[in-house]
């Protein structure tokens, strides 16, 4: 799964009012993370995290995760020790089988100085998909789950068609989208191929977030299979 790194600058100030923090220190600290994560329920990803300090050091910072749903979790926190300037931390997060939770939501990694009252957050975006669907005579996957792209762009990925033995059929490919900003021409995987490339179009006017779509896939005698595919519009 490939992921775009999106830097992000924090800006941890006083939460009293200007006046009040007028002999504090300012300074911000820097996160590099990816911005956003595809996975099915029962899954986990791991992703290195950064934390830099830029300016003055006051004390330990903590980025911990707020605002997950059901079933989504990240371990460890990351912190950045007083008086250190950066740290790398490879942190895993996951997903519960038995989550009910769908689609997309938005998260905050909230960065904490335990000494003082300074705090700031980064946006990070998980879509969780429903697992793929198989028809009797055959499985659809695609390669990559997510594709990140800006508005008005196009990307393709790789379907493949996996067939029981004795199927034969030719296979037609079509995007299931929450949008008609986001969309696909039908694409067909003959009897003699597994795999097909579909082009997925964004419209200029789509709206810059991760879209959750599915890739249906139809037999020509009616059999259907589904897997999921995550459209991050920026």
């Amino acid at each position: 799964m490939t992921h775009l790194l999106r830097r992000s600058f924090l800006l941890l100030g006083c939460l009293l009012t200007a006046a009040a923090c007028s002999d504090s220190p300012y300074y911000r600290v820097e996160v590099t993370v990816t911005d956003t994560l595809t996975l099915l329920p029962g899954e986990s990803t791991t992703v290195d995290i950064t934390v830099a300090r830029v300016g003055e050091t006051p004390g330990q910072v903590t980025l911990s995760l707020e605002n997950a749903p059901e079933g989504v979790t990240m371990t460890p926190d990351v912190v950045l020790p007083t008086g250190q300037d950066t740290i790398t931390v490879p942190v895993t997060f996951s997903v519960d089988g038995n989550t009910s939770f769908r689609g997309t939501q938005s998260m905050t990694l909230l960065a904490r100085d335990t000494g003082k009252e300074y705090a700031s957050g980064y946006t990070v975006y998980v879509v969780v998909h429903d697992p793929p669907v198989p028809a009797e005579g055959f499985s659809v996957s695609v390669e990559p789950r997510q594709v990140d792209l800006f508005a008005g762009g196009e990307e393709a990925v790789v379907v493949t068609v996996t067939r029981a033995e004795g199927f034969t059929l030719p296979v037609t490919l079509t995007l299931d989208t929450p949008t008609r900003r986001i969309s696909a021409e039908d694409a067909v995987v003959t009897a003699d191929r597994t795999t097909r490339q579909l082009f997925i179009n964004t419209e200029r006017s789509t709206t810059r977030l991760p879209a959750p779509v599915r890739i249906i896939a139809t037999a020509e005698d009616g059999q259907t299979a589904s897997t999921g595919l995550t459209v991050n519009v920026r």
